[in-house]
């Protein structure tokens, strides 16, 4: 009697110490399996963040036309084409974006008066002002006029134009004597920049402050893709050809078309 008590009370531990057991294992497999939902939704919220970042925007459609309102003045504003106008083009360029975003008035004094400020400006920053390539001109842009800009390797008709369509504007550089442009003083810049502010069907509207006729100036889709070269680097030099005296206008205009393809997307004020 006396073992088969002992032998009760046995089973009984057994049972309760069991029951805990498997409420412990319970217990720890839930944690584990709770813990291991919020990892994968953890690298799900990740995942979806990555996909987030790599997501376009929609491209909307392109409209068949698109032209901003953008006002001109030449480089050389009252027809003198001594320096600083001769080598303006870069700054014109950007004076005119900068007033079109900003909504102030451009005439011929306004852009005198303008270039002037600038190139003092330049010469104090850089210590020159000829020839400034795209990053130079994306650095005044953003230090000099406060504009949101982005350089760009997409050198593409259908890029241009969203980007126009969007609301941007873009300023080229180009192998001027490869543009189509008969009002130049032949036989044309080596290096030039304009302002593309529109498009038709055949061609992009631009303001090309090479020339008094340059408010509203056509060039043909192709014309203008093939024509835009940035200054290249060679031998840690940048290549300046204003200040190259000595070398062949052939030689300058070979290295001109060298020259890597970029835009300047301007998108406003910053």
């Amino acid at each position: 009697m006396k073992k088969l008590l002992i032998a009760l009370l046995l089973l009984l531990f057994l049972t309760s110490c069991g029951k805990e057991a498997v409420d412990v294992v319970i217990e720890d497999q839930s944690a584990e399996s709770v813990a291991t939902q919020e990892v994968e939704l953890s690298v799900s919220e990740q995942e979806q963040a990555t996909i987030e970042e790599v997501i376009e925007p929609e491209i909307k459609e392109i409209p068949a036309t698109f032209n901003h309102d953008v006002a001109f003045a030449s480089q050389a504003p009252f027809a003198n084409w001594d320096l600083p106008y001769q080598e303006a083009c870069e700054e014109a360029s950007l004076i005119m974006a900068y007033k079109y975003f900003a909504n102030e008035k451009l005439d011929k004094q306004v852009m005198d008066n303008e270039i002037k400020k600038l190139v003092d400006w330049q010469n104090e920053t850089f210590g020159y002002y000829t020839d400034t390539n795209l990053e130079e001109v994306k650095h005044i842009a953003e230090e000099y006029f406060n504009l949101d800009v982005q350089i760009s390797e997409k050198v593409e008709v259908d890029f241009i134009k969203q980007m126009i369509s969007n609301g941007y504007l873009i300023i080229i550089p180009a192998s001027g004597r490869d543009l189509d442009n008969p009002n130049f003083t032949s036989p044309g810049p080596i290096f030039h920049m304009l302002v593309i502010r529109g498009y038709d069907r055949n061609e992009f509207i631009t303001n090309d402050p090479g020339t008094r006729k340059g408010l509203k100036f056509k060039y043909k889709y192709r014309n203008l893709i093939d024509s835009i070269h940035d200054l290249i680097t060679e031998n840690g030099e940048q290549f300046r050809p204003y200040e190259l005296k000595n070398m062949a206008d052939s030689v300058k205009l070979e290295k001109m078309r060298s020259g890597p393809k970029k835009i300047l997307i301007i998108k406003g004020l910053q």
